[in-house]
C-alpha cells in the first residue's frame, strides 16, 4: 500500500516555490514505521462513523482542518510536517454516543497558505490530488482540484430545512471557494475524503475609537469547545439567535451566557476586563486591513502540533503609507521587533480591481497568497543594506514586517517628484548616488539566483542621509523563471515575442528609471491616467496572448514607448560618466547591455581613485 501525504507548504522545509512539492527519502525502517502508523490511524478512522461536525474541537489547538480517508487502502499521512497530526477527539454527548474519533487535524503556521493532499488511485479509481487555500479575509478555502480528472464535492453538514444539498463537479484545475462546514469528495463515484473547514481565531482590537466599557455589553467571548461553521434557523449560535447581555431579555447580570449546540449544557464565562478589547470576527473583515490608525490589534497564538507555540503579538498602527488595490502599506509598532517603527505590508484578497464574482475571486486569492510566500521566501534571507530588511510575515493576514526606512520612494510628489512637470527633483549628485546603490543591491540579489522584475523609481526610497534602497521583491522569481508581470514601461523589448526576463532585464528597467532620474523623461506612471495628454497604457501579459487583435494592440503601444525610449536614449552625453553607463544599459540587444558587476566595478574604481 502506498502511503499518500498531505503536505502543508512552508519554507521551514523547504526552498521550493509555492506550486512545487518537494519530497524527501526516507531509509526503509522509516518507511515501514510509517507504513505501520498511517495503517493502525486508517483502522482508527474508518471505525468511527461519527460526523466531522460533531466533533469537539479544544479551544486551545488553532486547528483549520480536520480530514479524514474514507476508502480503505488511501490514507491520509501526515508525514515530517509539523502542522499537522492524527487526533484523538470526543464526539457531543447525543444517543450515548461516547469515545475517541481519529482524524487528521490541520493547523495554519504564521507560513502555511495551503494545504495539500495527495492520495494515489488503485484499481479503477483515478488518483486525488486537491490543495486548500486559507482566505485571509475570512474563514472560508479555497478548493484548487491539481488532480487530471474531475471529482465530485458534496457539503454534508447540516442544512437549512427543505433546502438542496449543495454538490458540485470540479474540473481540473478549476477552484471554488468553500464555507466553514463538512465537505466530501468523490472519485469515480467513490467516495474518498472528508473534511472539515472550521474558522479561524479571532483577534482582539484595542484603540482611542474603541470603548472598552462599551465592549463588555455588547461583545460576546467566542470561545468554545466546538467551533460553530452554520448560521441558519435552527443554529443556535446563528446572528439571528445570538444574545448580548445588555439585552432587555437578558437576565444573566454578571455573566455571558454562551449557548452551545443542542444537547449540550450552557456555560457561563466570565466577562472580559475593561481594557480587554474587541474581538474581531474574521468572518466578516480582515484585523490588519480594517484597523484604523493608533489601534492596536492582537493576534492570537499558534500551538502547533509538536507542542511548540508562536507567541501571540500585537500590531499598533501609525501611519499610512500607500494604498492600492493590491495592497495597503503603513507604519506600525510591533510588539516583537525592539528596534521601533517597522513598516507592514499587507496583501489584499479583495479588490475592487477584481471582478464580482466567486471564481475570480478565488483566484485572486491563491494569486496574493502565492506572491506572498514567494516574497518571503526570497526576501527573508537578503541582508544588504540598499535592501530593505525583512522581520518576518504571517501567513495567515498575508502580512510582511518590514524595516522603516526614513525616505520618501522616488516617485513622491512634492520630495523627489517636481508637481505639474512629473520630472524628477533631484541632481546629478543624487542620480549617482542612487545608480550605485541600486546596481550593488541587484547585483547581490542576482548572485542569489533571483530577478527582481519590478524595478521602478516607486521601488526605491532615497534620502541623502540613507541612500538609496531597493523595496518590494513581491514579483521576484528564481532566473530561470521568466515572469510576464511588472509594469509596462520597464518591461524589455526582449519580450516581445521572445517572452525573455532575467537579470538583463532588471539591467533595462533600471536603466529607464535613471533616465527619469537624470532628467530626461518624466515619471513614465503618470501616463497610465486616461487624464494625462499623452495616455499610453497597455497589458504585459498581452504582448504575447494567442488572441490577435489585443496581442497586437499592445505591441504597437509598447513599441511606441520603447521609442520614445531610444530618443530619450540618444540624446544622453556619452562623454559624461554617469550617462555613458545609462546609454549602455539600454541597448535593445540583452547581449550588449552593460552588466551589473561592469556597474559596480565601475563605481568600485572611481572609489578606489578617490582613496589615493
Amino acid at each position: 500500500m502506498l502511503v499518500p501525504v498531505a503536505v502543508g507548504d512552508t519554507p521551514r522545509h523547504s526552498e521550493a516555490t509555492a506550486s512545487e512539492q518537494k519530497t524527501q527519502p526516507f531509509s526503509q525502517s522509516d518507511f515501514q514505521a510509517r507504513l505501520a502508523r498511517a495503517r493502525m490511524e486508517e483502522h482508527k478512522a474508518f471505525s468511527s462513523t461519527v460526523p466531522l461536525d460533531n466533533l469537539l474541537v479544544p479551544p486551545e489547538k488553532d486547528i483549520r482542518i480536520l480530514m479524514r480517508p474514507l476508502a480503505r487502502g488511501r490514507a491520509v499521512s501526515p508525514g515530517s510536517h509539523e502542522n499537522c497530526e492524527w487526533l484523538a477527539l470526543h464526539a457531543e454527548v447525543a444517543e450515548g454516543e461516547e469515545g475517541e474519533h481519529n482524524v487528521l487535524a490541520v493547523t495554519q503556521t504564521d507560513r502555511d497558505i495551503k494545504f495539500s493532499v495527495r492520495i494515489p488511485g488503485q484499481r479503477q479509481i483515478d488518483e486525488l490530488w486537491c490543495e486548500l487555500y486559507y482566505d485571509p479575509a475570512s474563514d472560508h478555502a479555497i478548493l484548487v482540484n491539481r488532480s487530471e480528472v474531475p471529482f465530485k464535492l458534496y457539503r454534508i453538514s447540516r442544512q437549512p430545512p427543505e433546502s438542496p444539498g449543495e454538490h458540485f463537479e470540479l474540473n481540473p484545475n478549476f477552484t471554488r471557494a468553500l464555507a466553514p462546514g463538512t465537505w466530501r469528495i468523490k472519485v469515480d463515484d467513490t467516495e474518498v475524503l472528508d473534511f472539515r473547514i472550521l474558522e479561524k481565531r479571532p483577534a482582539r482590537l484595542r484603540g482611542p475609537s474603541f470603548s472598552s466599557s462599551e465592549s463588555s455589553q455588547n461583545e460576546l467571548v467566542t470561545v468554545t469547545g466546538k467551533r460553530s461553521f452554520v448560521a441558519d434557523e435552527d443554529d443556535p449560535l446563528s446572528p439571528q439567535k445570538r444574545r448580548r447581555p445588555s439585552d432587555p431579555e437578558d437576565k444573566s447580570g454578571d455573566g455571558v451566557i454562551m449557548i452551545l449546540p443542542a444537547k449540550t449544557n450552557p456555560l457561563v464565562f466570565p466577562l472580559p476586563p475593561a481594557d480587554a478589547g474587541k474581538e474581531l470576527a474574521t468572518s466578516n473583515g480582515h484585523p490588519l486591513l480594517d484597523m484604523q490608525a493608533e489601534e492596536t490589534v492582537e493576534l492570537p497564538k499558534i500551538k502547533l502540533p509538536t507542542g511548540a507555540e508562536l507567541d501571540e503579538y500585537s500590531i499598533s498602527k501609525k501611519e499610512q503609507i500607500a494604498q492600492s488595490g493590491l495592497s495597503t502599506v503603513f507604519t506600525a509598532d510591533h510588539s516583537k521587533v525592539p528596534e521601533g517603527v517597522i513598516v507592514v505590508k499587507v496583501l489584499k484578497t479583495r479588490s475592487p480591481a477584481v471582478p464580482n464574482n466567486e471564481a475570480a475571486m478565488a483566484k485572486n486569492v491563491i494569486r496574493q497568497a502565492d506572491i506572498w510566500l514567494r516574497e518571503l521566501q526570497y526576501q527573508e534571507n537578503l541582508d544588504h543594506k540598499s535592501i530593505v530588511r525583512l522581520y518576518g510575515g504571517d501567513a495567515r493576514y498575508l502580512s510582511l514586517y518590514m524595516e522603516h526606512v526614513d525616505a520618501r520612494d522616488l516617485t513622491s510628489k512634492g520630495t523627489w517628484r517636481a508637481p505639474g512637470t512629473d520630472l524628477f527633483a533631484g541632481d546629478k549628485t543624487d542620480a549617482w548616488r542612487i545608480l550605485r546603490d541600486i546596481a550593488s543591491a541587484l547585483h547581490y540579489i542576482h548572485g542569489k539566483g533571483l530577478v527582481h522584475n519590478d524595478i521602478k523609481p516607486g521601488n526605491i526610497l532615497y534620502s541623502r542621509e540613507r541612500g538609496a534602497v531597493l523595496c518590494d521583491l513581491g514579483l521576484s522569481t528564481r532566473a530561470r523563471d521568466p515572469v510576464a508581470a511588472g509594469t509596462p514601461w520597464y518591461v524589455p523589448p526582449e519580450f516581445i515575442g521572445l517572452r525573455q526576463r532575467g537579470v538583463q532585464s532588471d539591467v533595462w528597467a533600471l536603466g529607464v528609471t535613471m533616465l527619469y532620474v537624470l532628467g530626461k523623461i518624466s515619471w513614465p506612471d503618470a501616463r497610465a491616467s486616461q487624464r494625462h495628454p499623452r495616455h499610453l497604457h497597455w497589458i504585459i501579459a498581452r504582448l504575447n496572448s494567442r488572441d490577435r487583435g489585443p496581442q497586437s494592440e499592445a505591441v504597437a503601444k509598447m513599441r511606441q514607448w520603447l521609442n520614445e525610449v531610444a530618443t530619450a536614449r540618444s540624446g544622453l552625453d556619452t562623454h559624461d560618466k554617469l550617462e555613458r553607463l545609462v546609454h549602455a544599459m539600454l541597448f535593445p540587444n540583452p547581449k550588449e547591455r552593460v552588466t551589473l558587476k561592469e556597474i559596480v566595478n565601475q563605481f568600485f574604481n572611481e572609489q578606489q581613485a578617490v582613496e589615493r
